[in-house]
């Protein structure tokens, strides 16, 4: 498999909610991890997932080691901008006296496009602390993700000098970079999800400042019966089976069968529709630890790393 965007140091990956991305990112990090290399997951806002995915301790701001040789962070706003505001002033100590001040944290949190300014800026400084690779970015929904990637380029009209746009150009050089970075999109094969997936690969596809890697099509379904068999039940559920105390455990054989025939359609129409390279990964019914030994197993066979 031609696998140039994931050896990128930094990845980013969005999709649709409830699509498994977390479980996704937490695969590839184990993969990367046995691969010889040191991974960090990277989760955005009040919301985290890899620690309840690898059972390990709580992830918080400084990265910290979820499970052997994969670490995690997450990043929120107040570290975030302490972090940007000593770059700037170079006095940690007056950086969190400004961060802290009520008013002036009430009108950075109020200005557009600054929460992902100093989010991009600390993805950065990650990066160039040259510690981690690779970096994995769990971006929010795709709407998140899409205004998460327009804002900067938004403020670039409006910040024509000065240490905030000198940060912004810093922050975006990373996302722009393609030896540097990818932007990834996870999926499952159900309608619902195919169009959203569509539309965001549509807004993603013509920006010159993003680099679009893989398509990741997560959960897709066992076929459980080959073709002789699918019509077997077909021809038992019209006849000698009906009213049978077996015919609901056809009728349920009968409703996977057509749940994989759907799922199938959507691959087509998304292969159709989204000419990345695909990554396709099997739906796993155990437990959050072995479905992402199982997609992990999937990862290495692919040498992606």
């Amino acid at each position: 498999m031609n696998a140039p965007f994931l050896t990128r140091p930094v990845q980013f990956f969005t999709g649709k909610g409830g699509v498994g991305k977390s479980t996704v990112l937490g695969a590839l990090a184990t993969a990367s991890a046995r691969a010889g290399k040191r991974p960090l997951i990277v989760e955005l806002g009040i919301h985290t997932s890899s620690s309840h995915l690898f059972d390990g301790p709580h992830v918080g701001y400084e990265p910290s080691q979820i499970a052997p040789g994969i670490h995690a962070t997450r990043v929120v706003f107040e570290p975030a901008l302490i972090d940007y505001v000593t770059s700037r002033l170079k006095l940690r100590a007056i950086a969190i006296l400004v961060a802290r001040n009520n008013s002036l944290r009430r009108l950075f949190m109020a200005a557009p496009g600054v929460d992902e300014i100093v989010t991009l800026h600390r993805v950065a400084q990650l990066a160039a602390e040259g510690c981690w690779d690779p970096i994995l970015v769990d971006l929010e929904s795709t709407g998140h993700a899409l205004m998460f990637f327009d804002l900067p380029g938004v403020l670039e009209v409006f910040l024509k000098d000065g240490p905030l746009r000198q940060v912004l150009d810093s922050a975006t050089a990373l996302v722009r970079d393609p030896a540097r970075s990818a932007v990834h999109i996870v999926t499952v094969p159900e309608p619902l999800a195919v169009r959203e997936t569509v539309q965001l690969y549509d807004g993603l596809r013509g920006r010159k400042d993003l680099h679009l890697g893989h398509l990741f099509i997560n959960r897709m379904p066992r076929q459980w019966l080959d073709e002789a068999e699918e019509r077997l039940v077909e021809r038992e559920l019209e006849g000698a089976s009906v009213g049978q105390p077996w015919a609901e455990d056809l009728a349920l054989a009968e409703y996977l069968t057509q749940r994989r025939r759907t799922a199938e359609k959507c691959l087509r129409g998304l292969r159709r529709d989204i000419p990345l390279p695909t990554v396709i990964l099997d739906e796993h019914e155990e437990d959050s630890a072995r479905i992402i030994e199982a997609l992990c197993g999937t990862l290495l066979s692919l040498e992606v790393w």
